[in-house]
């Protein structure tokens, strides 16, 4: 049995409890107990403000203190973790150690020379970008010891490979970052506990920021409603940083006004009566590691309307489920929305949610990852 020892360098010191920490951390543990449950042992090793160990679902979390503090910086090194780490690896049983995300460099070199040589490093990608040119050498430097990379699709690396830091794409895997633990509920049940109304009900959900651009969105429904005046869109977010934007931007137009519904946030317990309360599910991002909104939406099956970036594109199995439109062009995302509209049944919902199980389930993301760190394991002995 292979023993997958997962390493997470940061923590949030708002989490109070180890406990706290792990539904805050969901993508973590469920990422680890569906490897678990494809057939590993696992192992998480997590920083945190003081010592303690939890076992759950067959995965044991232990939490690991240092001097540090909850972010760390580039040249911290977390010798109690790395220790530790080494010292879960036993002879003769073949182990691989996991790192969430390529923002450690200097850390993963260090852990490299405490390693066993048979053991391999995987490092999985979290919408990170390579560091500036000039620092590019020594970021290359200190990945030279990792034996896989784990990205949505395989268009994310190229700027790692293009740069240089990532030495060959023979060391790319493609691999869903995370899943979605949502639930498909019926529409009515739904909406009877959420409010929600309209023909058809369309749903945000991401933080107003530039990146997600949510006034293009409101532009092309904008549009939309001088042929569905009954549509209705709800802004579900948690940081508002061009809210001022979007709100004069909602003010411009009467249409828009009556039309739509700023959430705000909304909490996790509830966000799934809120999925499955939508016919259509709507976001505009420029770039995504993947796309967690996404996977939700698929989870409960809401139709996406999203924009045609590489994870997106991944997700939606290149449009099969749902409608892609070019990032930035309201005429595009018009004409995405309104084909979605015209295409909306009652059989589509559960459609989306078997492919969803097809494709996306944590179940199946964990065989999957299970196989890469089997792969790497024995090109790392080979």
């Amino acid at each position: 049995m292979t023993h997958l020892i997962i390493l997470n360098y940061a923590f949030d010191p708002a989490d109070e409890t180890p406990a706290a920490l792990l539904r805050h951390y969901f993508s973590l543990s469920a990422w680890a107990e569906s490897v678990a449950q494809a057939g590993a042992e696992v192992t998480v090793f997590q920083r945190y403000s003081r010592p303690a160990t939890v076992t759950q679902n067959n995965v044991t979390y232990h939490f690991i203190p240092d001097r540090w503090g909850p972010r760390l910086r580039g040249w911290q090194i977390p010798l109690a973790m790395h220790r530790r780490v080494r010292a879960a690896i036993r002879p003769q049983e073949p182990a691989v150690v996991h790192v969430n995300g390529l923002l450690f460099p200097l850390q993963i070199r260090h852990l490299r020379t405490l390693l066993p040589r048979p053991c391999p490093i995987v490092v999985q990608h979290h919408a990170e970008v390579p560091w500036p040119a000039a620092s590019r050498r020594l970021q290359q430097w200190a990945l030279a010891g990792v034996d896989g990379f784990l990205f949505t699709n395989h268009d994310l690396a190229r700027p790692w490979l293009a740069g240089g830091v990532i030495a060959s794409p023979a060391l790319v895997h493609a691999v869903m970052e995370t899943s979605s633990p949502l639930a498909f509920a019926e529409r009515a049940a739904a909406r009877a506990k959420t409010g929600l109304h309209g023909r058809p009900i369309m749903l945000w959900t991401g933080n107003l920021k530039p990146n997600k651009d949510p006034l293009t969105i409101l532009a092309g429904f904008e549009r939309v409603l001088a042929d569905a005046p009954d549509a209705r869109l709800y802004l579900a977010y948690r940081y508002g940083d061009i809210l001022p934007q979007v709100q004069a931007r909602i003010a411009q137009n009467d249409r828009l006004s009556a039309a739509v519904t700023l959430l705000g946030p909304i909490p996790h317990a509830e966000i799934a009566a809120y999925y499955n309360s939508a016919d259509i599910f709507v976001q505009g991002s420029a770039r995504e590691g993947s796309g967690i909104a996404l996977l939700d939406a698929l989870a409960c099956g809401v139709v996406p309307v999203v924009t045609d970036i590489p994870s997106f594109r991944t997700i939606t199995g290149d449009g099969a489920v749902g409608h892609l439109w070019s990032v930035g062009n309201v005429a595009s995302f018009t004409q995405a929305l309104r084909t979605a509209i015209d295409r909306l049944d009652d059989h589509r919902p559960r459609q989306i949610r078997r492919f969803f199980e097809t494709h996306w389930h944590f179940a199946v993301v964990g065989q999957e990852a299970l196989r890469v760190y089997e792969a790497v394991l024995n090109d790392r002995l080979g």
